[in-house]
């Protein structure tokens, strides 16, 4: 017996490694990208002293928590017929995008920190990181769990706008987009257990009660990597912009995917 059970753990093991590395390589199919819109000279050209990183709008009404002190107007916010559990999840992924952002800006060295919406700041010479989601799509799970290789990818679109606080005037000074989707993420033929690779009625009934009770665990973590990848390459961006004026040094600059397709 304990020899068949050795077959077996070494069967397994190999088809776990399989597993892991075709998901490396699936998942390196996804991305992310910027598209610049305009940039406007720094109201001050003195390194900012902090960075105010506003959770990102969800829903129209999220927007107007800042626009009386932005003095933006809003595009593209559709929150029609939206069911809650899409509007809980989509705050949840703001929360993970800005607070990613966060991180990044500190990596660059600076004081940052995340900020609600509707809070006002203070202080001479900060920079407010501001936006909202254009698309947050999930795509189709069921499709991707049970057919997988890129059916129903997901999908996050947001706009950034960068605004500096210096003199007592307020300056929007960057606006960009992101795109950025799940590519071919694997499907239940490499994320299901062995037993239901194999087939057969009990792995398939099992298969089927894994995925009603860890759908809600796979859309977070899905749309948080999408998130993760926006941050990346919001900061980029941004660093470039901070580099050309000599906040941060070049040695800092990071590389962005930057595409042509503004809006």
């Amino acid at each position: 017996m304990s020899g068949s059970n050795g077959v077996e753990d070494r069967g397994w093991a190999v088809r776990r490694t399989i597993v892991l590395l075709l998901a490396v390589v699936l998942a390196g199919c996804a991305g992310a990208s910027i598209a610049p819109q305009v940039n406007s000279a720094p109201v001050s050209l003195n390194r900012p002293a902090t960075i105010y990183v506003y959770n990102f709008a969800v829903t129209a009404q999220d927007v107007t928590l800042n626009q009386g002190f932005l003095q933006r107007t809003y595009r593209n916010m559709t929150d029609d017929n939206q069911e809650q559990t899409q509007l809980d999840t989509a705050h949840e992924t703001a929360k993970l995008l800005s607070a990613a952002i966060v991180q990044e800006l500190q990596g660059l060295g600076f004081t940052a920190t995340v900020m609600p919406r509707g809070m006002r700041v203070s202080g001479d010479n900060v920079l407010l990181v501001d936006g909202q989601f254009v698309e947050i799509n999930e795509g189709n799970r069921l499709r991707r769990m049970v057919i997988g290789l890129g059916v129903g990818s997901s999908i996050l679109d947001t706009k950034v706008q960068v605004y500096q606080m210096a003199g007592g005037m307020t300056q929007q000074v960057m606006d960009f987009t992101t795109h950025a989707d799940s590519g071919k993420m694997p499907g239940a033929a490499f994320t299901a257990p062995a037993g239901a690779v194999a087939g057969g009625a009990v792995a398939a009934a099992s298969l089927g009660a894994n995925l009603a009770a860890g759908a809600g665990k796979a859309y977070t973590s899905g749309m948080g990597y999408l998130a993760k990848k926006t941050a990346d390459q919001s900061v980029a961006y941004m660093s470039q912009y901070f580099a050309a004026h000599y906040w941060i040094p070049e040695s800092m600059v990071k590389s962005a995917d930057v595409s042509s397709n503004g809006d």
